[in-house]
């Protein structure tokens, strides 16, 4: 009768046993590809990162991490553009059309300056209402994240 009830239990817990590993990998989000590494804090980047930026400068396109860092990248370069991650879609858009929640209860992890991008206001406002957080056009949004990550370099 033991060995019954043990052989039982073995089977019963063998999925778990089997699966464990592809069931983790299934909570794990899809970033995509990795793209390369933040020239300013050293985090890796990849093409589906909710606060990711792609920053046109000449014949080079640098990637961030989110508009922080980016800050730092555009620093006395001739930009030709400045993409960000839609949060709705994942595709870039425009980051000077785009709008920003900044300090939803969300958080991005490792951002100096957690914020998401929205292709349109609309959809920044709805954000906003079910996490919270502030709505910014992109202006105001690159001066905050200049402000902050200039307040850091001071204090370092």
């Amino acid at each position: 009768m033991k060995p019954k009830i043990l052989t039982l239990i073995i089977l019963s817990l063998l999925p778990f046993l089997v699966f464990s590993q592809t069931s983790a990998d299934l909570l794990k989000p899809d970033l995509g590809r990795k793209l390369g590494v933040c020239s300013v804090c050293g985090m890796e980047v990849f093409e589906k990162m909710m606060t990711r930026v792609e920053i046109s400068v000449d014949d080079t396109v640098y990637h961030a991490c989110g508009i922080g860092c980016a800050t730092a990248i555009m620093e006395g370069k001739n930009v030709k553009g400045i993409k960000v991650i839609d949060f709705k879609t994942f595709k870039l858009v425009d980051a000077k059309k785009s709008w920003f929640v900044v300090g939803s209860v969300i958080s991005p992890v490792r951002a100096m300056l957690p914020e998401f991008s929205f292709k349109n206001k609309n959809e920044a406002d709805e954000f906003s209402k079910i996490y919270g957080g502030r709505v910014l056009d992109y202006q105001t949004m690159f001066d905050l994240a200049k402000k902050i990550r200039e307040e850091r370099k001071k204090r370092n």
